[in-house]
């Protein structure tokens, strides 16, 4: 038998039945699996959809209490879908709030008095913050350095032009 790269050889025959018989094996074995059980065009199938072992063992403990398989899912990577899911849950809230935020939709009271206290305690502090400031201003006026309000040049030097 002449080598596969043999001039003699009728290449293009030979490889399309090789390629031919290796599908039909692939196809075969996943009809045996049962990945073609249903069919694409019905609404129970998951073709295009990502395929998880580890999501639909977890979602079919949580479905059926438990079930005898010969893939088992770790404590770890139980633990992982569950905190993502949850992210999930929490990023599906947010956008939810943020949709009636920008539809004008009332968000919920306890949220918006939040958001009212934070901005009172930032003026609350600026404001302090702003008295503080004048109390030492007016302290050091009614001592012995007055605060020439003309503008006429520095304490220190002559006439500044800015």
């Amino acid at each position: 038998m002449p080598s596969k790269n043999s001039i003699n050889r009728p290449k293009l025959v030979t490889n399309l039945k090789n390629r031919a018989q290796k599908t039909g094996l692939k196809r075969s074995r996943r009809d045996q699996r049962g990945e073609f059980q249903p069919a694409r065009s019905s609404e129970d199938s998951r073709s295009g959809e990502i395929k998880s072992v580890a999501l639909d063992l977890y979602f079919q403990n949580e479905k059926t209490g438990g079930s005898i398989t010969n893939k088992t899912l770790s404590k770890k990577r139980s633990q992982k879908i569950e905190r993502n899911l949850k992210y999930a849950q929490q990023r599906k809230l947010l956008t939810d709030l943020q949709a009636k935020s920008e539809n004008g939709m009332d968000v919920d009271s306890s949220s918006s008095e939040l958001v009212k206290k934070v901005k009172e305690t930032k003026t609350n502090k600026l404001s302090m913050i702003k008295k503080a400031m004048w109390n030492v201003l007016d302290d050091t006026q009614s001592q012995t350095l007055p605060l020439s309000s003309s503008g006429q040049g520095t304490t220190l030097g002559g006439a500044w032009f800015p």
